[in-house]
């Protein structure tokens, strides 16, 4: 069964600190939009990886 918040939060949304209003968005979300919004997360924590890792660097 399709759980968009679960898929969120194993992607690394921080569902549980948004209002019940925005999670009862997000848990209506399709499969697809689910997806996408994971492909997203997972794109911008790569690229905080990429930054914080050139930081450290320069230390």
């Amino acid at each position: 069964m399709h759980d968009p918040l679960e898929a969120l939060r194993d992607a690394g949304c921080p569902v549980d600190l948004l209002s019940t209003e925005q999670r009862s968005v997000l848990a209506a979300l399709t499969e697809h939009e689910t997806t996408v919004l994971v492909s997203v997360q997972e794109r911008l924590a790569a690229a905080e990886a990429e930054v914080v890792g050139h930081d450290l660097k320069m230390l």
